[in-house]
């Protein structure tokens, strides 16, 4: 025999409980548009510092063929 669940007023307000407690925590447009300039910023770091590392490598690189 199978125990009944809840009711369906029993399941809504868990529904509801669980939307009332999700709703706050989600951005708002305002929050992704600041996130998307931080993402561009942070990308055009990266490019640079990047760009940098490979610059080393190939300095090395350019240096070791020297000795052969």
């Amino acid at each position: 025999m199978t125990t009944p669940g809840p009711t369906l007023e029993e399941r809504v307000t868990i529904l509801e409980t669980r939307l009332d407690t999700i709703l706050p925590t989600l951005a708002t447009k305002e929050d992704i548009a600041r996130l998307e300039g931080r993402i561009d910023a942070m990308g055009y770091r990266l490019l640079i510092g990047f760009s940098g590392v490979m610059a080393a490598l190939l300095a090395i690189a350019v240096a070791a063929t020297r000795f052969l």
